[in-house]
């Protein structure tokens, strides 16, 4: 069964010991890492690692990195940029960063404003970037 965040923050809060809390709620709990989370995507929406590497305008070589779990704790942005280049839909986006925990996009930020009506939009990382470009933010 899995629970809310509200409920395991209350079972936390009323355990004796973190021993026992984790053992209760091991279904509960996301102990994947980032790869295994990337793999887990390609494979449930059925995309090639290599066109996603392409589009995600990662280097080659660093992304298999983070692909293949060599880069344990990859930049948001990178993530970011491997997740667009999946057209994922915003809601997967940001469970996806919540899970991996990774900052979720925060639309009070000009910046994550921007990738959300991008990501809304179905643009590219190309044009998420441009985007970010043309108003004064940092690129992915």
């Amino acid at each position: 069964m899995n629970k809310s965040t509200d409920e395991l923050l209350d079972e936390i809060k009323s355990a004796n010991t973190i021993d026992e809390y984790l053992d209760e709620n091991s279904g509960s709990i996301s102990a994947k890492k980032v790869s295994e989370m990337l793999e887990a995507l390609l494979e449930e929406k059925g995309l090639s690692k290599s066109d996603v590497i392409a589009k995600s305008e990662i280097s080659q070589v660093y992304a298999y990195q983070i692909f293949s779990g060599v880069k344990e704790a990859p930049s948001r942005d990178k993530i970011l940029s491997l997740l667009i280049a999946m057209s994922l839909s915003l809601d997967e986006v940001q469970s996806f960063l919540k899970l991996s925990g990774y900052p979720f996009l925060y639309a009070k930020h000009k910046r994550d404003s921007i990738i959300i009506f991008c990501i809304q939009n179905h643009k590219t990382v190309v044009e998420t970037n441009n985007e970010l470009y043309s108003h004064g933010e940092a690129t992915l």
